[in-house]
């Protein structure tokens, strides 16, 4: 409990930068001026439901995915890989509107992933796209995550997109 209250404290710190200059700029802004910038997010958002709250649903399970909007998607997307990052030193590289389209299209073709939570979601899919750098072998790295029937079936995949990516 104590370890899911720090990391929705951490998701909700990296949202907040993400949407602040200071993040941009890498200057360390004081808590007034964070706490400042998560209210303007609130109030730009119009489900009345603030962000940190989102975040904090999300880190538990993708159900209120659906409810948000484009921008909404790709702000909690955003926040997730910059903790991977801050956090574990791991870069994902492709976009967060990149992910909005492949989690969108994972739950619509797989309903019940709606049960993970956003973190565990956008580790699969962005190892399964071999954009998850954290230093190990990309192969080994989804073999391990995927399983062996997983793997496979993402290499054809991956084979599939590249030609017809190709032509």
């Amino acid at each position: 409990m104590k370890k899911q209250t720090g990391l929705v404290v951490v998701l909700i710190v990296v949202a907040v930068a993400i949407g602040g200059t200071y993040y941009r700029l890498n200057v360390k802004a004081d808590k007034t001026t964070l706490n400042t910038t998560v209210k303007s997010q609130d109030a730009s958002q119009g489900s009345g439901i603030p962000f940190p709250e989102k975040m904090n649903q999300l880190s538990r399970n993708m159900s209120l995915w659906g409810r948000l909007s484009p921008e909404e998607k790709a702000q909690a997307v955003d926040a997730v890989i910059a903790l991977y990052k801050n956090r574990d030193n791991i870069a994902i590289l492709n976009t967060g509107e990149f992910y909005v389209g492949k989690i969108d299209e994972t739950i619509r073709g797989n309903p019940p992933v709606a049960n993970m939570d956003i973190m565990t979601l956008m580790r699969i899919l962005s190892i399964m796209e071999y954009d998850f750098y954290n230093g190990q072998n990309k192969d080994e790295l989804a073999r391990n995550t995927l399983g062996d029937k997983g793997y496979e079936d993402n290499r054809t995949r991956r084979r599939m997109t590249a030609m017809l990516g190709a032509r």
